[in-house]
């Protein structure tokens, strides 16, 4: 819960992993008291709540943390400073600035709602040291170059620096194509990006702009798609691995066998669930180790499709099907029965994937009783009706009624930095 940097790196680099769910239930009660013990009293909003059921905590998402933000934090840090330095070093792109130690940063996620985050430094050295022990390339010991591609810098990112790794961030607020040679003299060992960067970088390297050789590669911040993970694979041999991280923590990473676990050492996950028929839930996370901006029962819009079935890992951490994306952009479609029918993104994914010619990029956007769908420019003529009789037909098999499809050529211009492919605009 409280473990020392060694420790948690040691953990997630040797550890067995929970071996049953009562294994983790007793470590969670753990972590759970020493929350209600050291850290809830020092927040000025939750103090007063540290004695009561978890049921009787506020239900917290981004407008609510950063509505009470200054009573929230345990650094008695004013929002408005904070967000005046975010700010700042969003402006600047100089990342550097903290508040007595505390560093500040500002996310918009996929939702666009503006969110401030804070970490200390034994937060940053636990992130790091998960982090390491995770996804270090063997030997232990080896130097190593990390290439690290996302929109804004931090010193929570910064904290991987030591004496074995040289790190590097590439803004991807600035040109794209002008990180090439940069990332080519870095021949970096190892590769952090957003799935759809990772895409564009094999395909450089497919077309021999760079020559890099990572030996591990992690997708963030996105979901990694079937498409970009086997793209990235069969360029550089290497299966991409996966971290589950957004502003509020690093919320699962992959194991050994691929699997996406949850991160439950660390994090509690309680569940909204949405549809009964998959068990699909948005998390409601309650962070124990973190201490400077308490994240205690806050909802995501994440929805999380669980496995059932046991990782042949050993690990009892929940094993995940799937991240189906953002609960707003979820696709419900009128059953024959009256009852509206979840639609998954993966069964649109494939949909796209199973046409009888290749499709690039697309995007399928649902407002109100229509359908529209945006398929790149390189895609024949063919591929937009072959789409619709498709959806029509995974209609059909879910016992439900397609809305009316219209089909556009390009892609429509998107405000997100995160790439959305699935998406539903609301009124």
């Amino acid at each position: 819960m409280n473990a020392p940097p060694l420790r948690a790196f040691l953990t997630a680099r040797y550890g067995r992993g929970f071996r049953s769910r009562t294994e983790i239930e007793a470590w969670q009660a753990a972590g759970m008291a020493r929350l209600r013990k050291t850290i809830m009293p020092r927040s000025p909003f939750y103090a007063a709540h540290a004695s009561r059921p978890i049921a009787d905590w506020p239900l917290m998402n981004k407008a609510r943390l950063m509505e009470h933000f200054t009573g929230i934090n345990t650094c008695g840090i004013h929002r408005d400073h904070a967000l005046e330095v975010a700010l700042r070093s969003e402006e600047s792109r100089d990342f550097s600035p903290m508040i007595g130690g505390v560093a500040v940063g500002l996310s918009t996620g996929t939702s666009g709602q503006r969110g401030l985050f804070l970490t200390n430094g034994r937060e940053r050295a636990l992130w790091a040291a998960v982090m390491c022990g995770r996804f270090w390339p063997a030997p232990l010991l080896s130097r190593q170059r990390i290439a690290f591609f996302l929109r804004a810098n931090n010193a929570l990112y910064e904290s991987l620096s030591n004496a074995l790794m040289q790190f590097r961030f590439y803004d991807l607020l600035s040109d794209f194509p002008a990180h090439l040679p940069e990332l080519n003299r870095q021949n970096p060992t190892v590769l952090i990006a957003p799935a759809q960067i990772l895409g564009l970088i094999a395909k450089a390297q497919q077309r021999g702009e760079i020559g890099i050789a990572p030996k591990r590669i992690i997708s963030v911040a996105e979901v990694l798609s079937p498409e970009d993970s086997t793209l990235t694979e069969t360029v550089f041999g290497l299966r991409p691995d996966q971290a589950y991280q957004c502003t509020e923590g690093v919320l699962g990473y992959s194991c050994r066998h691929g699997s996406l676990h949850l991160n439950e050492r660390y994090i509690r996950f309680d569940r909204d669930v949405i549809d009964d028929e998959t068990g699909a839930f948005c998390p409601v996370i309650t962070d124990f180790t973190r201490e400077s901006l308490p994240i205690l029962r806050y909802r995501l819009d994440d929805v999380l499709i669980p496995d059932p079935d046991p990782c042949p890992c050993g690990c009892a951490s929940q094993r995940l099907t799937r991240i189906e994306g953002r609960a707003d952009d979820i696709l419900w479609w009128p059953g024959v029965d009256g009852r509206p029918r979840l639609v998954p993104s993966d069964a649109i994914r494939q949909a796209v994937a199973t046409l009888p010619v290749p499709v690039r990029d697309y995007r399928v956007i649902q407002q109100g009783e229509r359908l529209d769908i945006w398929l790149d420019t390189s895609v024949p003529e063919i591929a937009g009706p072959a789409l619709q009789h498709a959806l029509t037909r995974l209609a059909a098999g879910l016992g439900c009624r397609a809305p009316a499809m219209q089909v556009h050529r390009g892609l429509p211009a998107s405000p997100d930095a995160k790439r959305r492919r699935v998406i539903v605009k609301r009124a």
